[in-house]
């Protein structure tokens, strides 16, 4: 049975504290609490590892925490968006996609954002570093390049990243002069030592350092210190301020934008709210560094679970001294611990390397899992009628969305009638279609969106127009609160897709089961002059894909943690985003003799339809079938869909002429909210890949119709 929750603890921002603190509360759950983290990117950056990212030493894997994978393993839901706004009196928050997330218990840790002021709030030549989470995305759009780079800030960000780059530029055989620029000395508030060893490093890359000196903008031009700046590129690393989405709460912060907080880390405006790392305002002016970041995981864990459960909270201290150690370029560091004694060299890199891995190891083999916290063994689940979600959660789910209502809607989803009244044109045909499935994703949203857009696909492969649509949804069981907000949730993804696609919701019905799905039963309008059907192929015809495979393994990956790539899920949800509806637009202005949208059966699955409707055969040639980013490497790496040998029986109607085994695989791969797949005369594909592409499809042609043969059990040529 799914463990009952009654309470959302939601995490804005997925930075050092909240993926430790993700680990320890999966190895100590919160009765009764569900986890959800929103953050806008699948990849989290330890800032620890960043300098030896950007001068080759690391991969972005090496130095990324993958959220999904550390959401699915701890049993956490992850949305991937962000957050425009926070209301704490209403306890909701509004995502950048125009949904609403509710929360009981909410935690920050969503970093900082430079202070550009100096320069008039940013300039087009200047690259911030923080969010440090998006920075690898912007260094990678102008790294390559031999022009002069100043690195503006010389506290240990700003000297560890110009040594950095100095050694990426070394190993690129770039010869771009470098400058450290500091608005007082070198790496303030370190020993003496540390700063001389430093400097002989920047020293031996040749960078050029500028102490007390100050950038500004004048016009559209850059200074230091009265005089132009002789850069054209120029990394920002001093000065920070509270995101913009906390500064404009109604959370309490200081003059900077940064969450005030007491000494549990809660907000002193609203004790439900938490807040740690950079975006945090602590009494005695922390400074805003990753080593207090990770110290405070433990007891933010802590005193989240403890401020739900009623228990005595824990007090943060800051260590007065830590261990720091300074990455140099190369593959060499310095090292210190108060004082006045450093030590530096290749060896104490290897001592840093060492200890940067086995943090990582923590979100990748050492990742725990989540233990459920036990059901409620008095709480009894209806079946029947009485498995019907509670009118009270149904009535607040509904009330604020919005249907677009299409002509011919007598009573809808907003009146209180027991079935849909629509009125229908007599030289019109109604087509109407029926999904429905189990969410992949604990994400109602999300889910919602695709659910909605997979069922509206039939309609546009037989070229109908949606009209309006019926619901079905299974909720989990868990307090009417949190059903109400994942009622809401799905229903508003589902919406947006359906009022994008003219398609009114006009009811629907809902019941509690032990895990969530959905689907629609659609309707729509066609003249049955312009219908697309499998039947009609004709020899000679070409074969159009509308979007890549691979689906079926990229999800089948969520269930094998271990396996599972955030950006390649990245791109999969991307994709199944993206309605079918372009492409059947742009299609109608051209002669589709046959049309199917790729779905459960998989690609040979749905060729094998339109062979047997049409009389003819195809050849496929394997290698223009567009994939998913990673699929084949997941086939390699074992991950296969639980459908796929049933689909595979579709291969004794195939001649495979030896092809291997793993792009089998793909072609038989069960998809959700896969692509169109047309069959058009030869002379209109290279017009329709034109207007296609232009209409933002990737289509690729696949393959051609042939005429069949005798031998009727092999009708797909696979080459």
């Amino acid at each position: 049975m799914t463990p009952l929750a009654n309470h959302d603890l939601v995490l804005i921002g997925g930075g050092h504290s909240h993926a430790l603190a993700l680990r320890m509360l999966a190895m100590k759950p919160i009765p009764g609490v569900r986890i959800t983290l929103v953050s806008p990117d699948a990849l989290s950056a330890y800032s620890g590892m960043l300098p030896g990212l950007i001068a080759g030493h690391y991969t972005l894997t090496d130095s990324h925490v993958d959220l999904y994978r550390l959401c699915l393993t701890t049993g956490t839901r992850f949305i991937r968006a962000a957050v425009t706004q926070i209301c704490s009196a209403e306890r909701r928050l509004t995502l950048d996609d125009g949904s609403t997330l509710d929360y009981d218990w909410l935690s920050l840790d969503v970093g900082a954002t430079p202070d550009l002021q100096p320069v008039g709030g940013g300039h087009p030549d200047i690259v911030p570093v923080k969010p440090v989470a998006s920075f690898h995305q912007r260094w990678q759009q102008w790294r390559d390049h031999d022009s002069p780079l100043a690195v503006v800030g010389a506290g240990a960000g700003g000297t560890e990243m110009v040594l950095a780059i100095a050694e990426h530029q070394r190993q690129a055989g770039h010869h771009g002069a470098l400058s450290l620029i500091s608005g007082g000395e070198l790496l303030p508030g370190y020993p003496e030592s540390v700063r001389r060893r430093m400097q002989r490093y920047l020293d031996d890359y040749g960078i050029q350092l500028r102490e007390h000196t100050r950038v500004e903008k004048r016009g559209d031009a850059l200074y230091a210190n009265e005089a132009p700046l002789d850069a054209t590129r120029v990394l920002w690393c001093t000065g920070v301020r509270g995101t913009r989405v906390i500064a404009d709460s109604d959370l309490d912060c200081d003059d900077k934008g940064f969450v005030r907080v007491n000494e549990t880390l809660q907000s002193r405006s609203d004790s439900r709210v938490f807040a740690a790392g950079d975006c945090a305002a602590f009494p005695d002016s922390l400074p805003k560094a990753g080593v207090y970041a990770v110290r405070q995981a433990k007891v933010l864990a802590h005193n989240l679970n403890a401020a739900i459960s009623g228990q005595p909270l824990q007090a943060y201290q800051p260590q007065k001294r830590f261990l720091s150690l300074l990455s140099a370029g190369g593959k060499q560091a310095v090292a210190s611990r108060g004082g006045t004694l450093s030590v530096a060299g290749h060896w104490v890199w290897r001592w840093k390397d060492r200890i940067d891995r086995a943090f990582m190891d923590k979100f990748d083999r050492q990742l725990p899992t989540m233990t459920p916290p036990a059901a409620d063994p008095d709480t009894l689940h209806c079946a029947g009628c009485g498995a019907k979600v509670g009118s009270g959660a149904l009535h607040d789910a509904l009330r604020d969305l919005q249907p677009y209502l299409s002509d011919g809607i007598e009573a809808g989803v907003d009146a209180a009638d027991d079935a849909a009244i629509i009125h229908w044109a007599d030289n019109k045909r109604l087509v109407q279609s029926l999904d429905y499935f189990p969410a992949f994703i604990d994400e109602p949203y999300l889910f919602g969106r695709v659910a909605a857009l997979h069922s509206l696909s039939d309609l546009y492969a037989m070229n109908a127009t949606p009209h309006s649509a019926l619901a079905n949804v299974t909720l989990p069981w868990h307090h009417p609160k949190l059903q109400g907000r994942d009622l809401h949730r799905l229903m508003a993804g589902a919406v947006k897709e359906l009022n994008t696609a003219g398609c009114t919701l006009v009811g629907g019905h809902t019941i509690e089961g032990p895990q969530m799905a959905a689907g629609f039963t659609v309707n729509g309008q066609a003249d049955p002059q312009q219908l697309w059907h499998k039947r009609g192929a004709r020899n000679g015809d070409r074969l159009l894909l509308t979007k890549p495979l691979g689906s079926g393994v990229q999800l089948a990956a969520m269930m094998q943690k271990n396996k599972l790539y955030g950006p390649w899920l990245d791109a999969t949800l991307d994709h199944l985003l993206v309605s079918n509806r372009i492409a059947q637009q742009v299609m109608q202005g051209f002669p589709v003799h046959a049309c199917t949208d790729v779905t459960g059966f998989g690609l040979l699955g749905h060729l094998h339809e339109i062979c047997q409707q049409s009389d003819v055969a195809m050849a496929v040639d394997s290698d223009s079938v567009p994939l998913l980013p990673g699929t084949l490497s997941l086939i390699e790496n074992g991950v296969i869909s639980t459908l796929n040998e049933a689909n595979r029986q579709v291969l004794m109607h195939c001649d495979t002429q030896q092809i291997a085994e793993s792009l089998l695989t793909i072609l038989c791969d069960p998809q959700t909210a896969g692509g169109l797949l047309f069959s058009i005369p030869e002379a209109a594909l290279a017009q329709a890949l034109v207007q296609l592409r232009e209409a933002g499809v990737n289509a690729s042609e696949i393959g051609k119709v042939l005429v069949k043969n005798g031998d009727s059990s092999r009708d797909i040529l696979l080459h």
